[in-house]
């Protein structure tokens, strides 16, 4: 199968050794398994998200589809823009 049809995108959470909590982007092919990005982060809002995907929509191409779950990163205005 051809890569790029659907990306899964989701934010997985750790801690430090100082228990300070890390927010990590995880966006993936589903065809082909591989780690389109892994971006951690504090914190990350709409623009951020934007601000990794473009760079990636250039590299890469958009996929047809990107499965999420329903964050509010991911509904927000920019992300749908």
């Amino acid at each position: 199968m051809a890569a790029n049809p659907v990306w899964s995108m989701v934010f997985v959470f750790d801690r430090t050794a100082e228990g300070r909590v890390t927010k990590n982007l995880t966006i993936v092919d589903d065809a082909t398994l591989e780690a389109v990005a892994i971006v951690p982060e504090r914190t990350m809002g709409g623009q951020q998200l934007v601000r990794v995907l473009d760079p990636l929509a250039t590299a890469r191409g958009l996929p047809k589809a990107i499965r999420t779950d329903n964050g509010k990163e991911f509904c927000c205005r920019a992300m749908l823009t």
